[in-house]
């Protein structure tokens, strides 16, 4: 079914600005369809269904009958959904969500009535396994220790311990993951000192692999390297006990800064979409008022006076239509 229209195309680049509306019906899609793996959506604006298909290159706007509206270049879509800010709730990342789910994991296993000899938990309770083998929970004395060391989560062995079992059940290469996190685990029943490393909050077995990955492409040759197990669990615990706070900091504050500065580009980008939206449709009102006012020739036409119109003589009561009278002729 054709629409009677023609239909719209934006492309990356054109500086076109989506018609009033259709920039309404973009953002419902940007901020609730674009990211949906289904190449078909559906959103509502008001009153208004726009039915949505998203292609190789182009994703087409449809009304509710089916008539295609505009499309949008991909590449623009993808520019203006990058520069918004969805306040994600979890984060994005698989490892993000491994460490923003450490703790919550971490408390239910101590409320799980179905606790293994494998399971642990943090900050001052043992598990049975810990018990059996003797770990005690963390002393104040610890705890303050653990404080000073920039970790507020785990605290002392039973939470070095507790940490590295979580990150090895989110481990993206458990093959590789599974004999180095053991060690880990076997030296900070050892070392107090290693255990309080494991235990800073932005320390994590992500980064340790890549501090591995680095050591080794420092000795590889050529697109292989062999390194024996020892030397590999030597740059495990050599990465826990790096002092990088500073650094990790700076990135963080790098990340913030960064994620500042989108979050400003973004909202003067809608800022920019929005007034310009409002001065079309200020306009497109403009143009329809014009359009209905009368015009000037008319209005002069309805102030025309028309033409007074003659009364008849009233005829006198006595007077009778189609005879003469006689009586008028004598003089009487």
């Amino acid at each position: 079914m054709e629409t009677g229209r023609n239909v719209m195309h934006y492309a990356l680049g054109d500086n076109q600005d989506y018609e009033h509306e259709w920039s309404k019906a973009v953002l419902e899609y940007l901020e609730n369809g674009y990211s949906s793996e289904d190449s078909k959506s559906e959103v509502e604006v008001g009153n208004t269904t726009y039915k949505i298909l998203k292609r190789e290159k182009v994703t087409a706007f449809y009304d509710a009958d089916g008539n295609t509206l505009f499309d949008i270049e991909n590449d623009r879509l993808k520019e203006e959904y990058e520069a918004m800010d969805f306040s994600a709730s979890e984060p994005q990342s698989e490892m993000g969500k491994v460490i923003s789910n450490i703790e919550q994991h971490a408390f239910e296993q101590a409320v799980n009535d179905d606790i293994d000899a494998d399971d642990t938990v943090p900050m001052g309770t043992a598990s049975l396994k810990e018990i059996v083998e003797g770990i005690p929970a963390p002393t104040p004395e610890e705890v303050e220790t653990a404080k000073k060391n920039n970790s507020t989560v785990y605290i002392g062995v039973v939470g070095a311990v507790t940490k590295l079992q979580e990150e090895l059940k989110k481990a993206k290469d458990k093959s590789f993951a599974d004999p180095i996190i053991k060690h880990l685990i076997e030296r900070c029943r050892e070392s107090e000192s290693l255990a309080s490393d494991v235990c800073q909050d932005h320390k994590t077995w992500e980064k340790c692999y890549k501090y591995i990955y680095e050591q080794a492409r420092k000795q590889a040759k050529g697109s292989s390297c062999a390194v024996l197990d020892d030397v590999v669990y030597e740059w495990a615990e050599d990465y826990f006990h790096k002092d990088d706070k500073a650094e990790e900091d700076k990135k963080a504050k790098e990340a913030a800064e960064r994620e500042k500065k989108q979050k400003a580009d973004q909202q003067k980008r809608l800022d920019g979409m929005k007034k310009r939206a409002e001065k079309k449709a200020k306009a497109v009102e403009k143009d329809k008022a014009a359009q209905e006012a009368p015009k000037p020739e008319a209005k002069a036409e309805k102030t025309k006076k028309e033409p007074e119109k003659k009364e008849t003589p009233k005829k006198r009561s006595n007077e009778l239509e189609g005879q003469m009278d006689l009586f008028s002729m004598m003089g009487l």
